[in-house]
């Protein structure tokens, strides 16, 4: 009986756990470089909208480096476009 309890309890506790390890208050993703939001751009969007759901989130470095990233995702693109072209060419 006292197998079932224990496999019964483990998961909320191990939930509970790993929510402890991420940095909530630095938005959904935590708090990444520009670099990794330009690899993440899904998720760099989804950053960028809850940094501009409050305007005391603006301050933060994660919002602070997803809006960079958003800046600099057209050129990134771009880059990578015409990278993988060159490829592609004889």
């Amino acid at each position: 009986m006292k197998i079932s309890k224990l496999f019964f309890l483990m998961p909320p506790l191990f939930g509970m756990a790993l929510a402890g390890c991420s940095a909530v208050s630095q938005g959904p993703q935590g708090g990444h470089p520009v670099s990794w939001y330009l690899h993440h751009q899904k998720k760099m969007s989804q950053e960028v909208a809850w940094c501009k759901n409050s305007a005391s989130r603006d301050k933060l470095a994660s919002c602070k480096n997803a809006e960079k990233a958003s800046g600099n995702a057209l050129s990134y693109n771009a880059n990578k476009t015409l990278h993988s072209f060159g490829k592609a060419l004889p």
